[in-house]
C-alpha cells in the first residue's frame, strides 16, 4: 500500500467527482458519525470515509434505516501488505467486483460491509 499516494488521491477528489444521488449523499452525511472506528482505520490507510468510490444500497426500511451491502474505496499501491479485517462487525476486504476506476496508478479497491445508517434524505 502507498498511504501517502492514497491520501493525495482523496485530497484531490472534488465534490463533482463524488456521486450526488440521495443514497450517496445519505451515506456521506451519516457514515463518519455512525462508524467512527472504521473512519479512523480507513484514515490510517489514507482513505477518506466520506468519499466512497461506490456504494451499493438497498432501499430504506420502514424504521428509517438503510443498509448498504457494501461501500468501496480506492487504495493506491499494491495490496501485498493489506490485511483484511473486521471492526464492529463490519468486514473490510479487497474486492474485485467494482466499476472501472480509470486510475493509471497501481491501486486496488476495498469494500466495507455491511453498513447500516439512518436514512436522513
Amino acid at each position: 500500500m502507498d498511504i501517502g499516494k492514497t491520501k493525495i488521491y482523496y485530497d484531490s477528489l472534488c465534490d463533482s467527482e463524488i456521486c450526488n444521488c440521495a443514497y450517496c449523499k445519505n451515506y456521506i452525511s451519516e457514515i463518519k458519525q455512525t462508524y467512527p472506528k472504521i473512519a479512523e482505520y480507513l484514515l490510517s490507510l489514507g482513505v477518506d470515509i466520506e468519499k466512497p468510490f461506490e456504494t451499493i444500497p438497498l432501499e430504506p426500511d420502514e424504521n428509517g434505516f438503510i443498509e448498504y451491502v457494501e461501500a468501496q474505496y480506492v487504495v493506491c499501491g499494491k495490496s501485498d501488505d493489506f490485511a483484511e479485517t473486521s471492526i464492529d462487525s463490519v468486514s473490510i476486504n479487497i474486492t474485485d467486483c467494482h466499476p472501472s476506476t480509470n486510475i493509471e496508478e497501481i491501486h486496488f479497491v476495498i469494500g466495507i460491509s455491511p453498513i447500516r445508517l439512518k436514512w436522513v434524505m
